[in-house]
């Protein structure tokens, strides 16, 4: 009896088995494949990723510094939020001359920011909420303090090498020796500084305390990869890689880089006075990239984003790798911050070709991303109007492909004035009082905003390391919290509707662009459609969707989701509207549900 119930169970699975492949061929055959199982989908293609700038999210030490103690006490706050991904700024062990990318040990932790067993707690609990932790990996150079530079200054073995060393090309009549060639640092000013100990110049794309390493010589090669290896064996689940396109440079190092004809910069110290044709986008860096894809490899769901800032868009490609070959799992989307510096930048037009160029350009299989703001840029409120923040998140979070948010925006925080005796950011501080502001970051690096009490509650110290912006009074997490309506209430509305299958593997298509109208659809077959569209204009205005539209679209529509600062009965979420008389406010973002 036991013998016939086994073979039954046996000749039951075998033919469950059967029919499925049966009709999976017959799937196949028919041009239609089955839809792959979102789940099982890296975690960086289902989630929004978070960039916390360290020193500026939470100070839980306090001493007026956010830390790693700060950052851990947040995270109910972030997965309420519902993102998925927490990207760390550098934390390691650094002089702070270019806070934290001048690093001098890259297996440590920075006392400022707290101690290791901080960091290791602070990976369990993010792990335990759900959430992944990014670490950011600062691959091009290290401080002028870490202990392999000290080492190569003496010619000590293996360190010799480690990084860029040149002879001066001549020497002047009163014993100054002349750097081997013209190259800038991005920081302005010669890419040379003569060490007087070693009797040459050493290399650096940044600040003289950020030498450049040397990844001709295999001993730094082998080095970052056990930097790698070593956060990767902590639990960490993937890296950021930092100026990546700095990596290599010629070996000849008497080339000099021509000038740019096609800039109108005419200050040679200057970095965009040259055209980098010897120290940017080489391609030894590719293998180098390469080899880290292979060894997060090793390691099951493992992230590399790689930090590409190019005009070129096809040369930002390179970095995603091809069909046989994969690199970063995605360069940075740049073009929304390149393309929209202010708001008359800001068109339908401008949207829909930006938002194009990068899905056209891309090696066929790979996976967009959208970087609306970062560390290293105004914040959106203040370079677009603070009208814009709910709709430009709602695009950048339901367009296909995975979204990047900078903290604070997602309550729509604003630049903060930043007074020259106040200014820490050495980009700024290297231009002087009279022109820091042009080029400073600080504005957009100020203290997360948690509620109105003193310093915004971002600490009980009694100074914060930046000032805080004024506003925190009124804008501020808390407030939103209680508010009726507002950016915080909408942006995790917008976390949860990705998890629709819609905006999980969902069609995109851009029915109606114009000078003042971006609009797209996220759309399943015989399912859902939702249709987002963007009054870009400084106007209030009423649209016909159906005048111009590229398809056919219904008569109505239900309101999902609007900007906090339309507060008319007619669209209130829920409501049904007319599409040939569809009420926007200047800069809102209304997102409708059709049936199609």
């Amino acid at each position: 009896m036991e013998r016939r119930m086994i073979l039954g169970f046996l000749f039951a699975t075998l033919f469950v088995g059967v029919i499925i492949i049966i009709l999976v061929c017959f799937t196949a055959k028919n041009g239609k494949r089955p839809e792959p199982v979102i789940d099982d989908e890296p975690f960086w293609k289902r989630s929004v990723v978070f960039q916390v700038y360290p020193r500026s999210l939470y100070d839980g030490q306090p001493d007026g510094t956010g830390d790693l103690i700060g950052i851990r006490s947040k995270a109910e706050y972030l997965s309420e939020l519902g993102v998925g991904a927490v990207w760390l700024s550098p934390i390691y062990k650094s002089p702070m001359k270019d806070f934290g990318y001048d690093i001098s040990d890259f297996t440590d932790i920075d006392p400022i920011f707290g101690t290791m067993a901080d960091f290791n707690a602070l990976v369990n609990t993010f792990h335990n909420k759900g959430l992944k932790v990014v670490m950011d990996f600062v691959p091009n150079h290290s401080s002028d303090q870490h202990p392999w530079f000290q080492k190569s200054i003496k010619r000590q073995d293996p360190y010799t090498n480690y990084y860029i060393w040149a002879k001066p090309k001549n020497v002047l009549d009163d014993g100054t020796p002349v750097p081997p060639n013209n190259w800038l640092s991005v920081f302005r000013g010669s890419a040379w500084t003569w060490n007087k100990d070693r009797g040459e110049f050493y290399y650096h794309q940044f600040l003289a305390e950020q030498p450049d390493l040397n990844y001709r010589d295999p001993n730094v090669t082998q080095e970052m990869k056990k930097v790698l290896t070593f956060w990767l064996d902590k639990g960490v689940d993937g890296f950021r890689v930092d100026s990546l396109q700095h990596l290599f440079e010629v070996e000849d190092l008497s080339l000099d880089e021509p000038v740019a004809s096609d800039s109108d910069i005419t200050d040679p110290d200057e970095y965009n006075y040259l055209n980098h044709t010897y120290t940017i986008n080489q391609p030894e860096t590719f293998t180098v990239l390469r080899e880290w894809r292979h060894l997060l490899d090793k390691y099951p769901d493992k992230v590399l984003m790689a930090e590409v800032y190019n005009n070129n868009v096809d040369t930002v490609m390179q970095y995603y790798g091809n069909d046989t070959v994969s690199l970063a799992d995605f360069p940075f989307n740049f073009l929304l911050i390149d393309n929209l510096q202010n708001r008359s930048q800001l068109t339908g037009h401008t949207l829909r070709s930006t938002i194009g160029l990068w899905l056209d350009s891309m090696p066929e299989g790979k996976w967009p991303n959208w970087v609306l703001g970062n560390h290293d840029n105004g914040r959106v409120a203040s370079r677009l109007g603070t009208d814009l923040v709910d709709a430009l998140n709602m695009m950048t979070l339901l367009l296909p492909g995975t979204p990047v948010t900078y903290y604070g925006e997602e309550i729509g925080m604003e630049n903060t004035f930043v007074s020259w005796e106040d200014t820490q950011d050495p980009q700024g501080c290297r231009w002087g009082p009279q022109h820091y502001q042009e080029h400073s970051r600080d504005p957009a690096r100020t203290p997360m905003q948690w509620n109105n009490s003193s310093l915004a509650g971002f600490t009980t110290a009694n100074t914060t390391w930046l000032p805080v912006n004024p506003n925190y009074k009124t804008l501020n997490v808390e407030a939103q919290t209680k508010a009726k309506n507002s950016h915080l209430k909408i942006y995790k509305d917008l976390t949860k509707l990705r998890k629709e299958e819609v905006f999980k593997k969902g069609h995109y298509a851009f029915p109606l662009v114009t000078e003042d109208i971006f609009s797209f659809l996220r759309y399943v077959e015989e399912s859902e459609t939702y249709m987002l569209v963007i009054n870009t204009s400084e106007e209030d205005l009423e649209l016909n969707l159906h005048h111009g539209a590229n398809i056919e679209l219904p008569h109505t529509g239900q309101v999902v989701l609007r900007s906090i600062t339309d507060t008319s009965v007619k669209t209130e979420p829920g409501s049904e509207v007319d599409l040939s008389k569809l009420p926007l406010v200047r800069g809102e973002g209304l997102l409708l549900l059709l049936s199609l």
